[in-house]
Formats: structure tokens, C-alpha cells, sequence
């Protein structure tokens, strides 16, 4: 793998904190992991730790899956987020 990715629970949310490669192999790893959360009714919180590289479109994918909230520790890949949301429409949920 090419990626690590931790989980942290607080209450009736988790973290999970990825980094690594965010490839269409790791962004289907997420969402099942995303989705799981949200259907125990758990926020998640992704937080994408300096060093991870992105793959051109993924992003556009991630900001999209309900139930979760999405940052980065790198300024560059929150812009990023943040451009990636504003073109999508999506709010954070």
C-alpha cells in the first residue's frame, strides 16, 4: 500500500487521518470506511496529513461523499479542498 490511514474516536465523531498517495484505490478504501461511519450515524472527519499526494480528480470525488467533513494539514491541499467545494456545490454536510 501505498498509503496509512489512522482512525481516532471522540465521542460521535472520528478522525481519520490519511497519508500517502490518494490514488482511486485509497479514495475506495475511504469511502467504504466513510460510509460505514455514516451509517452508524457517525461524523467523520478526514484529515489529509502533510505529504499526501493527490491524483488529479479525486479530490472532486471526496468532497462529494456525504457524512463527512474534509481538511488538510498542507495549505496548498486546503485550497485545493476548498476549490474543489465551491465547484462542486457541496456544503459541508
Amino acid at each position: 500500500m501505498t498509503y496509512k490511514i489512522q482512525m481516532n474516536s471522540h465521542q460521535d465523531e472520528r478522525t481519520l487521518a490519511f497519508e500517502g498517495t490518494l490514488d482511486r484505490a485509497a479514495l475506495a478504501d475511504l469511502i467504504v470506511r466513510c460510509k460505514a461511519a455514516h451509517q452508524q450515524g457517525t461524523r467523520l472527519r478526514v484529515w489529509l496529513r502533510a505529504g499526501t499526494q493527490v491524483e488529479a480528480g479525486v479530490l472532486d470525488e471526496l468532497v462529494q461523499v456525504e457524512g463527512i467533513s474534509l481538511s488538510a494539514e498542507a495549505p496548498y491541499l486546503a485550497r485545493w479542498i476548498e476549490s474543489c467545494v465551491n465547484r462542486s456545490g457541496v456544503r459541508e454536510r
